[in-house]
Formats: structure tokens, C-alpha cells, sequence
């Protein structure tokens, strides 16, 4: 199961790695708008999906210097694994389990507490798909990052528009984040014609959205759920409706 070189776990402490993307997004106020807390909540609506056991205790893969844990943000991906691992070892029993990303970032946390031999920490990097962390790259190249830059520096790409693209909500319209540039560009799809020319696509590392989410002097942003989030969302609904006929 190959990992690619650039994919790091999840920055535990945010400010880790290489702020990529546009400049204006370090140049946010040194003032906290949130709680650190409050902003990594927002990775509730990215679900990342883990090979467990049957009682969803994760199966970490042993490697000479660490135990990895890949968290895939595709469900077809981790069930690809998951039918390679049943066929390279018909005894494993293991499933895929959806687990909300910050959720399993402090699972992460955890876990390596619990961890006997210290020599051998479990990271979890989270798994992008090829086609995502190409469109990373070229979006970077062309703002004149160097491949040793962005090797070095993109863990998770998140994509954006500047100036925003944004979503109205209750509390009123926030700057979106996207996990997937497929996403964005449904996204500005929606947007009148004239005006799609003005929002130009960037990209920054996890890390970073997270600083500029956590330093903006209001809470202006938002991440837009991925696909699976809505799916898992439906299928939630439909197992929770009764089966019987209605009363009245």
C-alpha cells in the first residue's frame, strides 16, 4: 500500500508545515477569533474512512520507523483496501469505518498515548485522491512554488477562491473551504457567468486554513461537506425512519 513522500498526518498543533497558497492568507490579524477547538469542529463534516476491526478499533499497518494509519477521504478508496487486505489475508477481520476527522484526530492523540513502545508512534496521514493533489500542485506551480517547496509543505491541499466564494448560512455568508477542487468547481458553477473570471482558485495546506480560520476576526468561514458526508447523512435519515405503518 504505497503512502506518497508529501502526506503527513494531520498537524496535532496548528502552524505545522509550509503555509502554501495565497500570501493574504498569513497576513490574517494576530487576533483569535475562535477557539482552537471551535475551528478544528469544523472537520466534523469531512468523515475520513478507517480500517477497523468488526469493534472499530483501527488497524494501523507496522513500517520499519511507525505504525500508519491511513485515513482515506473517499470511501471507494478505503474499501479498494480493505478488498486487497481480505485477499492478501482471507483470516483479517476488518471493515471500514466512518469516522468525522476531528474526531480522529484526537483518536490519533489518544492513541499514541496508549502505545507501549514509544519507538514506533502511529501517524495518520490522510489519504487525497491523485487527481486532487495534482491540481494542488499545478495551482502552486503556477504561483512559482518549487516542487521541494511543496513536497516539504503540502499535507492536505484545501481549496478556495480570492476572493472567497461564499455560502449564505443562518448566521449569514461565510468564506467556503472545499476538500475536493471537483467540488469547487460544482461550486462556481453556480455562479453567474460574468462573474466566475473574479474568483481564482487557490490552495492552501490544512494547516493553514486552520490558522487563518482560528485568527480572522470573526467566524467567517465555513468547510464544505465532502460527497460521502451527505451520503452518510442520507443513509442515517433512511435507517432512522420506521418500517411499520404510521399511525396517526
Amino acid at each position: 500500500m504505497p503512502f506518497p513522500a508529501a502526506v503527513r498526518p494531520l498537524a496535532m498543533r496548528l502552524g505545522v508545515g509550509l503555509g502554501l497558497g495565497v500570501a493574504a492568507l498569513l497576513a490574517a490579524p494576530a487576533v483569535q477569533a475562535i477557539p482552537e477547538a471551535d475551528a478544528v469542529k469544523k472537520l466534523q463534516v469531512i468523515p475520513v474512512f478507517v480500517i477497523t476491526d468488526p469493534k472499530g478499533v483501527p488497524m494501523p499497518i507496522p513500517r520499519d520507523k511507525a505504525l500508519v494509519l491511513p485515513l482515506y477521504l473517499e470511501s471507494s478508496q478505503a474499501n479498494r483496501e480493505l478488498a486487497a487486505l481480505n485477499k492478501s489475508n482471507p483470516t483479517v477481520k476488518a471493515i471500514v469505518t466512518a469516522v468525522p476527522l476531528n474526531v480522529m484526530n484526537e483518536k490519533v492523540v489518544e492513541l499514541n498515548k496508549q502505545l507501549k513502545d514509544k519507538s514506533k508512534p502511529l501517524v495518520a496521514p490522510v489519504m487525497v485522491s491523485d487527481a486532487d493533489r495534482q491540481q494542488a500542485v499545478t495551482l502552486l506551480k503556477a504561483e512559482g512554488l518549487t516542487e521541494k517547496q511543496i513536497k516539504e509543505g503540502l499535507s492536505v491541499p484545501v481549496f478556495f477562491t480570492r476572493p472567497f466564494l461564499t455560502l449564505n448560512t443562518p448566521e449569514g455568508p461565510r468564506g467556503v473551504f472545499f476538500f475536493s477542487y471537483g467540488e469547487l468547481q460544482r461550486a462556481l458553477s453556480q455562479v453567474p457567468e460574468a462573474e466566475r473570471p473574479k474568483l481564482k482558485p487557490q490552495v492552501a495546506d490544512l494547516s493553514v486554513v486552520l490558522q487563518e480560520i482560528i485568527k480572522s476576526p470573526k467566524d467567517n468561514f465555513v468547510i464544505f461537506p465532502t460527497p460521502d458526508y451527505f451520503r452518510l447523512v442520507k443513509e442515517g435519515q433512511a435507517q432512522a425512519q420506521p418500517t411499520g405503518p404510521v399511525k396517526p
